[in-house]
């Protein structure tokens, strides 16, 4: 990459970031096109090229830029001593929320990034990915759900809110503002929290059977 591109306007660094996020998020490597890239911000190819030298290159920049810029937000948000795992993916989804408005494909290229199987890709962003992988991993290992003793029903109740985060902005995301998406998602997940405290509370409040020998 040519660090000329740090010397631009922010805002000719923003259109040029985000029309990659976007045909890279919808797209993937392969079926990329920086054709598309330049309907989408109106900069020559020429200019794509003369900054990141090909699509790979563009590519690995644009990887490493939105793990640093995610992890920064998530580093600003999230509360470091959050236990409870609703709450902690509250903020993480609020942390997101903040992103979009600035970079509107930055998650969901990331989300797309995990699908990738492309060996040059694998191998230039290996190391982005790690850091990214071992920051959310850190994020959401320490998040307990209170009253839930059985753990394969706690990684359960977990699947279910990601599938359900997944679904609500696949469902939204690009048709209504952010922080709608975000509303909705916090409303979920504060359903969740409740209806598995509720489950703990039943759970404990079941008394022990005895059963009684019968008399001979």
């Amino acid at each position: 990459m040519n660090d000329k591109f740090f010397d631009l306007s922010r805002e000719k660094q923003d259109r040029m970031i985000n029309g990659a996020l976007e045909v890279f998020a919808k797209n993937g490597f392969k079926h990329a096109s920086t054709d598309d890239m330049v309907k989408a911000v109106d900069v020559s190819k020429g200019l794509w090229f003369h900054y990141f030298g090909s699509k790979l290159g563009l590519y690995t920049f644009v990887y490493g830029y939105s793990v640093k810029y995610m992890i920064l937000e998530l580093s600003s948000v999230v509360d470091a001593e959050e236990k409870n795992y609703f709450e902690i993916i509250k903020q993480i989804e609020f942390a997101k929320m903040k992103i979009s408005k600035s970079y509107p494909y930055m998650t969901m290229f990331l989300e797309q990034a995990l699908e990738e199987n492309d060996t040059d890709v694998l191998e230039q962003t290996a190391e982005d990915r790690k850091i990214f992988q071992d920051k959310m991993t850190g994020l959401i290992k320490s998040g307990e759900i209170p009253g839930i003793a059985d753990k394969a029903k706690r990684e359960k109740l977990k699947k279910i809110t990601q599938y359900t985060i997944s679904g609500i902005v696949k469902d939204k995301a690009f048709q209504v503002e952010p922080e709608a998406v975000y509303r909705e998602i916090k409303n979920y997940l504060e359903l969740l929290r409740d209806m598995a405290a509720v489950e703990g509370s039943t759970a404990k409040e079941e008394p022990n059977l005895v059963i009684e020998p019968v008399a001979s």
